[in-house]
């Protein structure tokens, strides 16, 4: 399943956490699909590659972001990213 919410946390001189809900941008970025398909086609015809077999392992690494944190800190600051 993709990632449907993410979270981003920061601490430093100003402290927030910001939630947000992937699922939406999902949903901005499904009509767009239709769209690039006949390209991811062609561009599959002329490396000869199988398209489907591509589509198939980005959507697997969409769904592998999936518990991904990611923490980034320096001297009085820090950015945390976790990815639900």
């Amino acid at each position: 399943m993709i990632p449907l919410l993410a979270v981003i946390g920061v601490k430093g001189r100003w402290n927030f956490r910001l939630w947000l809900p992937l699922f939406l941008v999902w949903l901005l970025l499904l009509p767009f699909a239709p769209l690039l398909l006949p390209f991811l086609l062609i561009a599959a015809l002329f490396i000869r590659a199988d398209a489907w077999r591509g589509i198939g392992a980005v959507f697997s690494v969409l769904c592998a972001t999936r518990g991904t944190q990611v923490e980034v800190a320096t001297r009085g600051h820090s950015l945390l990213l976790h990815i639900f």
